[in-house]
């Protein structure tokens, strides 16, 4: 009986030190330094097999206005009660996707949302965009002394036609999510930045922030993820927007200490994201 007692607390004791460790890493205001963390056998074949899924489901569509049109696909939830609202989560393509396919956008965050846990646990419409050219671009804030982002006419297309759409569909309003990795990341930046009443809640992995509207995102939920060995967009222009943020902000940084650009999406992060952005709400 006693053993049992004694092997009980030890449980209770790792359970409370782990919990107390996933709930450290997603508090608002704080920069977590991920250890070393070499993707399993498991994780690379999780990453595969979401890389394999068939997007068929994401249906096509288009954006247009006067001079310009956009491409885009979107997934519905599996079933759609006409009563009930739901979240919609953008998803912003990098730059190897930059094309009028309407396929090339269709990576790991798309495809993420396809997995059959997700489509039960996590119903939502999801919006994957595809542009015909750089949705962001970069230049030097002398002052700041690191890169920044700026979008373009197609970015303001597309927050426009998405802000009709919610006012079409069965779309909650309240939770509008964006998420984006690289030049998508950056975008993201650029999106709350210009619509911080659209969005609930950000996910920016890998991208360059945006620094000009940081008044305005102190009570939206932004999430960074960078890897510290990012020779592609160096990590330091979001060290620096976290930094300025941190202490009146809702702005967390996870900083991978052994990944590089192509690496940063793991089974840990994308596990992780459904979980997190679920929880923000405006």
């Amino acid at each position: 009986m006693k053993k049992k007692v004694i092997k009980f607390f030890l449980f209770l004791l790792v359970f409370c030190f782990f919990q107390s460790c996933v709930s450290q890493k997603m508090q608002f205001g704080t920069k977590t330094e991920m250890p070393d963390s070499k993707d399993s056998t498991q994780s690379l074949a999780r990453i595969s097999f979401i890389k394999s899924l068939d997007y068929s489901e994401f249906k096509e569509g288009q954006f247009k206005d006067e001079k310009k049109s956009l491409k885009y696909r979107i997934l519905s939830p599996e079933k759609i009660n006409p009563d009930e609202k739901y979240p919609l989560i953008v998803v912003f393509h990098g730059s190897g996707a930059i094309g009028l396919d309407n396929r090339s956008q269709m990576g790991v965050l798309s495809k993420m949302w396809l997995i059959p846990e997700n489509r039960k646990n996590y119903p939502a419409f999801v919006i994957a965009p595809q542009f015909p050219v750089r949705s962001s671009n970069y230049h030097l804030d002398e002052t700041r002394g690191v890169q920044v982002s700026e979008s373009n006419e197609y970015l303001d297309l597309f927050l426009k036609s998405v802000d009709s759409m919610a006012n079409s569909k069965n779309i909650d309003r309240s939770r509008i999510y964006v998420i984006g990795f690289s030049m998508g990341g950056a975008t993201t930046s650029n999106a709350i930045s210009t619509r911080p009443d659209l969005f609930a809640a950000a996910i920016n992995v890998s991208g360059i922030s945006q620094f000009n509207n940081n008044k305005n995102l102190l009570k939206t939920p932004i999430w960074i993820v960078h890897g510290s060995l990012d020779t592609d967009n160096f990590p330091q222009s979001n060290i620096r927007f976290y930094e300025e943020m941190k202490e009146e902000g809702q702005v967390l940084f996870w900083e991978f200490k052994d990944k590089y650009h192509n690496n940063i999406l793991s089974a840990q992060l994308v596990d992780a994201i459904p979980k997190w952005l679920f929880n923000q709400k405006k």
